[in-house]
């Protein structure tokens, strides 16, 4: 409960103290608004805050800070919060509106001494009058720099949310002709040159496939941004000057990187040059990633076309595999993994019995018996390029049955 005058004799003198300040208030105002511009280069200017707004604000808080000193100090500060607001939402700096606080203290802290001193206030009256005064501009800098920061938080959401829609926008291919200069400026890519889209395989719902995805692109020269779907993280990445290394090489620099990085497989586009073309390539990168598998965790989509042909249509390219190759059920599994390795290895060789001979550790008339076994329990003949055409497509298939059943 409030005491009275009489109850409070002290008080009484405080509020007195306050009023005479109050009765000044006005010209105080005026001179608070020359300290602050003085110091703070931010209110120099009329860009962010204009001298009446400052002013209009200063003048508020001399009446909240005297108005009711020796009663009940405020305990909060709605107004103080308000500014903090307005102050992040015309960009002045933080640290710009916190010096103008300081600076409003130090001098309402020298009117109220100077009062003090020239009416002859007795010592214990000054004493609390400023611990209310200081306690009160303590509470109002608090809630002026919450404020502050709520309208900052605000702000970066409302810009993930603009950001977020208009990549789902881009990723499924609803994006204006008009928005892809805004969109690449909003996902901090350059507006013109070459992209790629990045499919890859989460290991779980709202996980990330590849950890510190944009600064890890950042090491090989390539900006990126990246968007997390339910079973996908999709990354758009800018390609650097064409004129210092190919599309290709850069590709499987690109390649080699999220082949180390990410946590299972993925597959990227081929290069496109509008933001408006996205959700296309985005399609081409999922079909890529069907085409990865564990003994090659990246598939680039122009750079491997047997690897794309088979993950296209899962369930027509499992019947392709299997009329080709269910002869090879009648074998143990052992053998039938055998010859298919081997089979992979000397297309890996360029069709050299030596050279696959060399990297499978065997005689190079062993790699010609086991090729000849499999020519024999398919029906196709390895000197026939459409039979080995067949081959090599059911081969590429039958390697990426896991990941095709499961991507």
């Amino acid at each position: 409960m409030q005491q009275s005058g009489w109850e409070d004799p002290l008080g009484a003198q405080v509020e007195r103290l306050g009023a005479q300040l109050l009765c000044q208030a006005e010209q105080l105002a005026d001179a608070l608004v020359i300290r602050i511009q003085a110091a703070v280069p931010a209110y120099r200017t009329e860009a962010a805050i204009s001298t009446e707004q400052l002013r209009r604000t200063c003048l508020d808080n001399i009446h909240f800070v005297f108005g009711p000193i020796g009663r009940t100090p405020a305990l909060s500060s709605p107004e103080s919060r308000e500014n903090g607001r307005l102050r992040a939402r015309a960009g002045v700096p933080l640290a710009a509106v916190m010096e103008a606080y300081r600076v409003a203290a130090r001098f309402l802290w020298d009117c109220l001494a100077g009062t003090a001193a020239r009416d002859a206030v007795p010592a214990e009256v000054t004493v609390r009058a400023a611990s209310e005064m200081w306690m009160v501009l303590d509470t109002y800098t608090q809630q002026m720099a919450e404020g502050y920061r709520e309208e900052l938080t605000a702000q970066s959401l409302s810009r993930e949310q603009e950001r977020s829609a208009l990549i789902r926008a881009l990723l499924e291919g609803r994006l204006t002709e008009t928005g892809s200069a805004d969109t690449a400026t909003l996902l901090g890519l350059p507006s013109h040159g070459s992209y790629v889209v990045i499919a890859a395989q989460v290991p779980g719902i709202g996980r990330h496939a590849v950890t510190d995805a944009e600064p890890l692109l950042r090491t090989i020269g390539m900006a990126s941004s990246w968007h997390l779907l339910h079973d996908v993280e999709v990354g758009i990445a800018h390609l650097p000057d064409p004129a210092r290394r190919r599309d290709t090489h850069r590709l499987d620099d690109l390649a080699e990187l999220l082949g180390s990085s990410a946590l299972s497989h993925a597959g990227i586009s081929p290069p496109y040059h509008d933001l408006g073309s996205t959700a296309a390539a985005l399609r081409l990168a999922r079909i890529a990633l069907l085409g990865a598998f564990d003994g090659s965790r990246v598939t680039i989509f122009d750079h491997d076309p047997l690897a794309v042909a088979a993950a296209s249509a899962p369930e027509i390219m499992q019947r392709v595999a299997r009329t080709v190759l269910g002869t090879l059920e009648g074998i143990p599994a052992v053998q039938r993994a055998l010859l298919l390795q081997t089979f992979g290895v000397w297309l890996d060789c360029g069709g050299s019995a030596d050279q696959a001979a060399t990297i499978l550790f065997c005689h190079p008339n062993t790699v010609r018996h086991r090729l000849r076994r499999l020519e024999e329990h398919t029906g196709r003949s390895l000197a026939d390029p459409r039979g080995t055409a067949e081959l090599a497509l059911a081969f590429e298939i039958d390697r990426r049955l896991p990941a095709a059943s499961t991507g």
